[in-house]
């Protein structure tokens, strides 16, 4: 079988420390060719503009839509931010397709789960993940001069 060198190799990512009897020390587990890419859309979509030290415009968008609506506009504004991040961070793969779990088993409406596929462009391998998109629900409370009066 044809190696996949040109896919590349990397850390893991998130770091993770292992305990030893002198203190922690850092896991040099590597992930390999496909896994990378993977792991590679995964910190894109899960890092917001500005978390990244020295590359302040690294990731996306989607943290902006944690307070939402559940809606068409909501899952159409994820596609475009899921889109726009992969092609300006991922050089590696094209985004085919991006849709949503609307299934009755969803029972949870605070997770949406995205499904992205990709092609890898040097090889032409088609890859898919699920995204888990955590919304919050937005909380309505009472007015600030209400819970003065109320005590609380």
């Amino acid at each position: 079988m044809m190696g996949l060198d040109f896919l590349g190799k990397g850390l893991k990512f998130p770091f993770r420390f292992r305990q030893r009897s002198g203190g922690a020390q850092i896991s040099s587990a590597t992930s390999l060719e496909h896994e990378h890419i993977r792991e590679s859309i995964i910190q894109i979509l899960g890092t917001r503009p500005g978390e990244r030290f020295m590359r302040p415009e690294f990731g996306s968008r989607l943290k902006d839509l944690i307070f939402e609506p559940n809606d068409e506009v909501l899952k159409g504004l994820i596609r475009h931010y899921v889109i726009e991040a992969v092609k300006r961070w991922e050089k590696r793969v094209v985004i085919t397709d991006v849709s949503f779990d609307d299934s009755s088993q969803n029972i949870d409406r605070h997770i949406l789960p995205v499904r992205i596929s990709y092609r890898v462009i040097q090889s032409q391998v088609e890859g898919n993940l699920v995204y888990p998109f955590y919304r919050e629900p937005l909380q309505v409370s009472a007015p600030r001069q209400f819970r003065a009066i109320a005590g609380k």
